[in-house]
């Protein structure tokens, strides 16, 4: 039986895309301009933890587990790169800390990590409360399949059906709230699985994450890898 109420967060085009869920029940999915903690465990994903040289250990091993869909895990740059103020620049800063360069579609979401970085050294005791995971992964771990790319019509369908075995919503629903927050539903549903995924026993990769220059835990947060049904009451 489903324990708590739990908090999915995905970024989006203009802010934030969440879900709130509480045993089986969707309480609320809406949307929200600027990062905020919402008063209960948390899930997001963007990177928390940022390295200072070097790859994230975390990154590396999500993109070994999730095999033909590793590109779904963007190579995270380091801390000096992401608060340059071109791509270019942050390019040639990275090559200097990674000895590499990273995908421009970070560079379209360095805002986004930015706030969340921006957010912890405000409130850095939250860090035990909102933590990083991976949508893909979550899938993979609750479903035990590998799902196709959530920008087909197979793969949102693949996706609601998982979330539907363990929520109860209305799809008619999460698309009106699409159109009404001009929001893809593909991060409503990332958002509806990161919820969810608090309900199951956690993993963390790595099993003993590092912490980066501000003490911030370079980590992903995953059901287990021996799923059971969700956490007793």
């Amino acid at each position: 039986m489903y324990t708590m109420i739990t908090i999915g967060v995905d970024g989006a085009k203009r802010g934030w895309v969440y879900s709130i869920v509480e045993r089986d029940r969707v309480l609320e999915i809406g949307f929200m301009e600027h990062f905020m903690f919402l008063g209960f465990p948390t899930l997001v994903d963007i990177p928390i933890g940022l390295p200072k040289k070097g790859e994230r250990e975390c990154d590396r091993l999500t993109r070994r587990i999730l095999s033909k869909r590793a590109a779904s895990v963007f190579t995270v740059p380091c801390r000096a790169a992401v608060y340059q103020e071109s791509y270019e620049d942050a390019l040639r800063v990275n090559r200097e800390c990674q000895g590499k360069g990273f995908p421009v579609q970070f560079w379209h979401i360095v805002e986004k990590v930015r706030e969340v970085d921006v957010f912890f050294r405000s409130y850095p005791d939250l860090s035990d409360q909102i933590r990083e995971s991976h949508p893909e992964l979550c899938f993979l771990r609750i479903s035990s399949k590998m799902m196709e790319s959530k920008h087909t019509r197979e793969g949102l369908n693949q996706r609601i059906k998982i979330l539907r075995e363990h929520l109860v919503f209305d799809v008619e629903n999460l698309q009106k709230i699409c159109r009404e927050h001009k929001i893809y539903i593909h991060d409503v549903l990332d958002s509806l699985v990161l919820a969810l995924t608090q309900q199951f026993p956690l993993e963390t990769i790595p099993e003993n994450p590092p912490l980066d220059e501000h003490g911030l835990p370079m980590q992903i947060i995953v059901p287990a890898r021996t799923q059971r049904s969700p956490n007793p009451g």
